[in-house]
């Protein structure tokens, strides 16, 4: 290794380590236990630290010369300016003051603790009892950094303080379970207490200009480019988007024919939801399926399942229940020693008392083989297992939506072109989804540089894909606070495809060859990969 490389990895080193000593919670999340527990700061001058320690690690960046850098060191030298770009630029745009999401950061850390508890009930207690004891203050710090929250984030906080006392509920009902000690009443009510009080004081803040999520079409543009690794301007995606939305509801009516002329995909997906039952067991079927989806990938040699890990496919716990969609994915952390996910079942027919109503629950969970291919094998579990077994530790750190999406969608294709799934309907609910996922790249473009208000964007969901106005609205929420996140799905997917015609019809690569390349680099754009790692 030349003194460059060696200066390179220190610098990895140096600004990974001071991260996760700094910020107990993303250390949780990694799989670390030191920052279990800890919720850490949450004021001004710890933003500003954070930031001085971004453009420390910058100046770093740019005195190193990049011939010298080997072809992985390149992949995470554009991953790490990436993610400190990215986070720069929202601080100097001031989103902590606008983005009041602190009560929404300790709910999900709560909720991580309570899953862990399904296995290690005494250690997620302990830790569950350190962090109640932690949130007064903590918010009340958070709320020192809210200056002029955005509106449509403030109505975000105002759903989340609604959900709050049912996920404290679902703490209380643990701890419990789970050695209950006389004080623990008093520390959930108190945390609770905080995040009503900090929800009153985001209230009281004047409040952004409408709009103010948006990060405008300069800083859009960068993300293309650095989260998404395209070199596609602006105008350039919206053409691409256009072209996608009008080829793929062709293919749609075309598949929809096969059931009738005139009949729309909702209405023989509906069809077909209504005559199709799992069963009593809906867990037992889900395990059956994900077992059957995972079986028919190996026997069709699509990719290498790795070693050393495993996925549980599990009842949402009766506590847990309001928490959930119809199902859900939990990854394990990149250091986690155990790498075992948890593919989580809401199984709402149990709250259902009469058969037709059981049954009409159950149903909800139509299509589910795309579901398990989707978050399971060879979708979400499988590629997060692989980047999480990189060699490179840091590498295991960059997630990039544009690849982990990307192959999500890349996956419910292969179901269609293996036939891993024969029902006649699979294809139009795979292009009906597929659909969704190209609005999407206008919804956010349109969104983000501001030529759509949240209203017209909440619009084009309902007159483009038939949603109800809360289900737009529950997805133009999650917009607002991911610039280029939406896009990546089917920007990703494209790329997936770009690639798979230049290296198995191009170079007469294998399926299983090009998907294990694919995954063999972590989690970082297509482009990259492509650059520095093809010989």
């Amino acid at each position: 290794m030349t003194s460059t490389s060696r200066q390179f990895e220190g610098i990895l080193d140096r600004h990974f380590e001071e991260l996760l000593a700094d910020q107990p919670i993303y250390a949780t999340y990694t799989g670390l236990r030191t920052g279990e527990g800890r919720l850490g700061r949450a004021n001004l001058p710890f933003e500003q630290r954070q930031e001085r320690r971004r453009r420390a690690t910058l100046k770093s960046l740019n005195a190193i010369n990049p011939r010298e850098l080997t072809a992985e060191q390149h992949l995470d030298r554009l991953a790490l300016r990436s993610q400190l770009n990215r986070e720069s630029e929202d601080f100097a745009r001031g989103r902590h003051g606008m983005d009041p999401a602190a009560v929404d950061g300790i709910l999900n850390l709560l909720l991580h603790e309570l899953q862990r508890g399904e296995d290690e009930p005494r250690r997620a207690a302990a830790n569950l009892r350190s962090l109640l004891k932690e949130i007064p203050s903590y918010l009340e710090q958070a709320s020192t950094l809210l200056t002029n929250p955005e509106p449509v984030w403030l109505r975000i906080l105002d759903q989340t303080v609604v959900g709050a006392p049912s996920l404290f509920s679902a703490v209380t009902a643990f701890l419990e379970r789970v050695a209950h000690t006389p004080n623990d009443t008093r520390l959930v009510a108190a945390a609770l207490r905080a995040c009503r009080s900090y929800h009153k004081a985001a209230h009281h803040r004047p409040t952004a200009p409408a709009g103010s999520f948006a990060v405008g079409p300069e800083t859009l543009a960068r993300r293309v480019r650095d989260q998404l690794g395209l070199d596609y301007t602006l105008a350039e995606i919206e053409s691409l988007a256009l072209a996608e939305t009008g080829r793929l509801a062709q293919a749609l009516r075309k598949a929809c024919t096969r059931f009738g002329n005139g009949r729309s995909a909702e209405t023989i997906i509906g069809e077909a939801r209504s005559e199709w039952n799992p069963g009593p067991d809906l867990l037992a079927h889900y395990q059956k399926e994900t077992r059957r989806v995972a079986n028919a990938f190996k026997a069709a040699n699509a990719v290498t399942f790795p070693e050393n890990e495993s996925l549980d496919v599990r009842m949402v716990p009766e506590f847990m229940r309001h928490l959930y969609p119809t199902a859900a994915y939990s990854s394990p952390g990149p250091f986690a020693k155990r790498q075992r996910g948890i593919f989580w079942v809401n199984d709402l027919s149990l709250t259902k008392s009469e058969p037709a109503e059981q049954l009409k629950e159950r149903q909800q969970h139509f299509g589910l083989s795309l579901t398990c291919a989707h978050e399971a094998y060879p979708g979400h579990h499988l590629q997060f297992i692989f980047a999480n077994q990189h060699a490179r530790r840091w590498r295991r750190l960059f997630a990039h939506a544009v690849f982990y999406e990307g192959w999500t969608l890349w996956c419910e294709q292969m179901m269609v072109n293996l036939k891993i799934d024969r029902s006649p309907w699979l294809e139009v609910q795979q292009l009906h989804d597929a659909l969704w996922r190209a609005h999407r790249v206008l919804v956010d473009l349109r969104l983000q540089t501001r030529r759509y208000t949240y209203e017209q964007a909440v619009k084009h969901m309902q007159t483009h894909l038939g949603f109800t106005q809360s289900r737009a609205q529950a997805d133009v929420n999650w917009y607002t606070s991911s610039p280029s996140v939406p896009m990546s799905y089917w920007l990703g997917r494209l790329e997936n495809e770009r690639l798979r015609t230049k290296l198995m019809t191009g170079r007469g690569w294998s399926l299983r060859t090009f998907n294990d390349w694919l995954l063999s680099f972590g989690t970082l754009p297509q482009s990259w990969i492509e650059k520095y790692g093809l010989s």
